[in-house]
């Protein structure tokens, strides 16, 4: 899922805000921001794995395109295929 700084903050923000009002969370005061913070982290850190990921399936990809284009294969799947292995094994969740 490729998602830009503004929706990763908008996440953070609704999620810090249900964490808390369903007792979640509990800490010091500003508590929703401090939360807000850590969600915001983790969610663009794995974003970033994702868009690593992404590059490096591109790049295995590229190097094989005339294998993929002589056995009329499908870019679009085998990017998917290729995106799901490198996920797996860097034990990312897509």
């Amino acid at each position: 899922m490729k998602l830009k700084e503004e929706h990763i903050r908008q996440i953070s923000k609704a999620m810090s805000k249900r964490a808390i009002r369903d007792g979640l969370v509990q800490g010091s005061e500003p508590l929703e921001e401090k939360v807000q913070k850590v969600i915001f982290k983790v969610i663009k850190a794995d974003a970033e794995k994702e868009r690593a990921i992404d590059q490096e399936a591109h790049r295995l990809l590229k190097e094989h395109i005339k294998d993929i284009e002589a056995h009329s294969i499908s870019y679009h799947k085998m990017f998917q295929r290729v995106k799901e292995k490198l996920a797996k094994e860097r034990g990312l969740i897509l």
